[in-house]
């Protein structure tokens, strides 16, 4: 029942190994690639929250009687 391997089959499963090495490699580069994105989206949405509160605090010191609401 103990067959040796036939060099064919050692190259399929050498070659399976290579798609599955692969496969990981270009699955962690995606994976990086859309954290990178996911911080660069914070990073703007941080910026762009920024720019609400200062244009906020700006109007409320003009027409809104003076001291921005919140401090």
């Amino acid at each position: 029942m103990n067959q040796p391997e036939s060099p064919e089959v050692r190259r399929q499963d050498a070659f399976l190994l290579s798609v599955a090495g692969w496969q990981h490699l270009l699955q962690d580069s995606a994976e990086k690639l859309q954290q990178a994105q996911l911080r660069a989206w914070g990073a703007m949405t941080q910026t762009y929250v920024a720019l609400y509160q200062d244009a906020w605090d700006r109007w409320t010191a003009r027409f809104g009687g003076g001291v921005p609401l919140d401090g």
